[in-house]
Parts: structure tokens; sequence; C-alpha cells
């Protein structure tokens, strides 16, 4: 009895191990959805110079990995817009190319632990 009890707890503490770094992979705690500077930011934004990509981004699973990328991304100055999507594997950003770039978007993305293939540019609506 002793030892199907000691194996009980050591099963039970391993999946609460496993789900506690699926948890911290996936970016499930609180983030600010936008700091202040993101904000100010915003505001300088000239409408008529936005563009919009379409990133291809690797390794989101889960809603919690979207709000990681969306975060990071949107931090970013003249980013006006993200909307990431893990089942497309994609994140879509609205941007001020004067103030930001692709580059800066990848790097922002890969420092959270995911992985950037390329982006399209999105036509705009005529």
């Amino acid at each position: 009895m002793g030892i199907f009890f000691k194996n009980e707890i050591m099963k039970k503490l391993l999946i609460l191990f496993a789900i506690s770094l699926v948890m911290l992979a996936c970016g499930t705690q609180n983030h600010k959805t936008e700091s202040t500077e993101t904000q100010e930011a915003v505001e300088t934004i000239d409408p008529a110079s936005l563009e919009t990509i379409e990133i291809a981004v690797i390794g989101m699973t889960c809603g919690g990995c979207e709000r990681t990328v969306q975060t990071a991304v949107g931090n970013l100055p003249g980013v006006q817009s993200v909307k990431a999507s893990h089942t497309d594997s994609t994140a879509l950003v609205t941007f001020d190319p004067g103030q930001t770039t692709f580059e800066a978007m990848k790097a922002a993305i890969i420092d959270k632990g995911y992985a950037v293939e390329d982006y399209a540019m999105v036509e705009k609506p005529q």
C-alpha cells in the first residue's frame, strides 16, 4: 500500500508540473495589453502611411500564445493593431513603416520564444 501511495503522489505532482509548464509557455499570466508609450505612439501615426502585413509565426498553440505575440509586437512604436491567430499561425499587423520594421517585429516575436518564417504585404482596400 505504501508504494501505491507514493506513486500516486508522484504521478499527481508530475501532472501538476506539466500543466504549470504549459501555462508558463503559453503566456497565460496577466499581461499589460497596451503601454502608455504605445498609446502615445498611436496618437502620432499618420493613417495614410499605415501598412498591413501578415507574419507567419510558428509555435503558437493557444490564446495565451496569441496574447503574448500581440503584446510583444503591439508594444513596438508605430504599431496600430495586432491580431495573432494560433490556428492560422499568423499575426496580422497594421503599422507605420516610418516608426518600426518587420525586423523589429520579428525580433520581438523571437524574443518571446516563437519562430518567424516570413511576411506578406496585405493590400489596402480601394
